[in-house]
This record gives structure tokens, C-alpha cells and sequence, in this order.
């Protein structure tokens, strides 16, 4: 991260998770799904009692319940992008690729971690369901995958909630193959769709969360001092260290 969102993270105690709908690559949140549809001749043509959208009753046929239901369920997972919120670790070692692309060009910030920290120190206030860890699964073409196809054609369909939630979150551990370079872990949060919310803030424990700091391979000496200050100042008490990925080597004499 930059060091003004390094800032921003110890001054709120708290890790961003963003919307997967405002992600740069488009196939965050894909999926292909396969909604009921009403059959020609209805074998379950019972009448139950159901409820319109205008609040009046009416008799409809089993079948058609399941029907409405599925399409109920199927908007969620077609509209994956605007429930689901990520955040993300990178579980390789440190390359000058990521310092590159998501450091400050080498000017920035790197938290070391664990998952093991990272479940600890996390402080979902909202249902189990509705969170997931994992690592990132990378596909050749994701529309392949049968973990990002949904068919609810035949069988039991789930229902809108509970069910719906922990399938949608699995939507949020794939990512094209061309990503593989992250090398990602990351935290998934499903919330009910917020069209004008860019992503949430969920607090942690960040004594707990980050074991070391890293400053990048780029970044002006001046700047060593500048961020012990600030984490001095938040109370961070972990160690802070320089990237020696632009190092030169120690040069020996031979001995005579």
C-alpha cells in the first residue's frame, strides 16, 4: 500500500474490503446460472397459497413457487459483483512485481502477516455465513470451472439467505489465470447490494494482525524515520524493516 493508506489503516484500526463490481478485471464475481423454468405441463399442479408482490393472495401450483424462488436466488448470483467485498494478501514471497504494481512503485508500505493472525485479528461483526477465507483459485476460462456454475434446473434450489450467501461467497475465490502472479489469499464478505458503496472497513486488531513492516526497496531514507514516527504515534510496536530487494551485493577482497 501507499504510505496515506498505511496512515489511514492504523488511524481507524480497521483492513478495507472493496467491492468486486469496482475491480479492474471484469470476471471478478463471474458465474453462469441456470434458473428453474416453468414446464409445459406442471407435475406438481397442487394449489398452495402464495403472496404477490402487491401484497394480495393467490393459488399457485408448487412448481411455480420453486420456479419464483429460483429466479429469486438466481438474481443474487448473477449480481455476485455488487454483494461480494474482498481483502487481499499476497502468500508469495517479495517480488519488485507487487512492490511495482501495488507498492508505490517501491515507495510504499508491506505488512507481514499470517492467516492464522489474520482470522484472530479480524472482528467480522455480522453472521458467519456471510464471511470466508481461502486461497484464490486461478482458471484458464473461468465460464469451464463447474465451481462457478450454478444449475437449478432440477433438484433443490437454495433458498434467498443462508443458502444463498455461503455459495455467492465461493464466487469470490476465482480469478483468471492471468492474475496467477498475486499469488492471493484473501477475506470475502458478502452484504446485501449497495449500489452506491465502494467497500467497507471491518475492524481488527492490528497488533495482532501484522508481525513486521516493510518499507520499500525505492523509498527515500527519510521516509524510515517518518513511518516509525507514525507507527509510534498509533502504537504499533512491531519492527520495522527496509526491503533489500535493490540491494547491491557485499563486495569481498580475496585474501593474499
Amino acid at each position: 500500500m501507499d504510505i496515506p493508506k498505511f496512515v489511514a489503516m492504523l488511524a481507524s484500526k480497521t483492513q478495507w474490503f472493496a467491492k468486486a463490481a469496482l475491480f479492474e478485471d471484469g470476471y471478478e464475481g463471474f458465474c453462469r446460472v441456470s434458473p428453474r423454468e416453468m414446464p409445459l405441463n406442471d407435475p406438481l399442479a397442487r394449489c398452495i397459497t402464495g403472496t404477490t408482490g402487491e401484497g394480495a393472495t393467490e393459488l399457485i401450483s408448487l412448481t411455480q413457487m420453486l420456479v419464483d424462488v429460483s429466479k429469486r436466488s438466481t438474481a443474487y448470483f448473477e449480481n455476485a459483483r455488487e454483494h461480494l467485498y474482498a481483502n487481499s494478501w499476497c502468500l508469495a514471497d517479495e517480488s519488485m512485481a507487487m512492490w511495482q504494481i501495488y507498492g508505490s512503485a517501491g515507495c510504499g508500505i508491506a505488512l507481514r502477516s499470517s492467516i492464522g493472525r489474520y482470522r484472530r485479528a479480524a472482528k467480522f461483526n455480522v453472521r458467519e455465513e456471510q464471511f470466508a477465507f481461502d486461497m484464490v483459485e486461478y482458471d484458464i476460462d473461468p465460464g469451464l470451472n463447474p465451481g462457478l456454475k450454478f444449475d437449478f434446473r432440477e433438484g433443490p434450489v437454495p433458498v434467498p439467505g443462508f443458502g444463498v450467501w455461503e455459495r455467492v461467497l465461493r464466487i469470490a475465490f476465482h480469478k483468471r489465470k492471468c492474475f496467477e502472479y498475486e499469488r492471493e489469499w484473501r477475506a470475502a464478505l458478502y452484504q446485501d447490494a449497495r449500489p452506491e458503496c465502494s467497500g467497507c472497513n471491518i475492524e481488527f486488531d492490528l497488533n495482532e494482525l501484522i508481525s513486521a513492516v516493510y518499507l520499500g526497496p525505492r523509498a527515500d531514507n527519510f521516509l524510515f524515520d517518518v513511518v516509525d514516527s507514525v507507527m509510534q504515534k498509533f502504537e504499533l510496536t512491531k519492527p520495522l524493516e527496509r526491503s533489500g530487494l535493490l540491494q547491491s551485493p557485499e563486495r569481498t577482497t580475496a585474501a593474499t
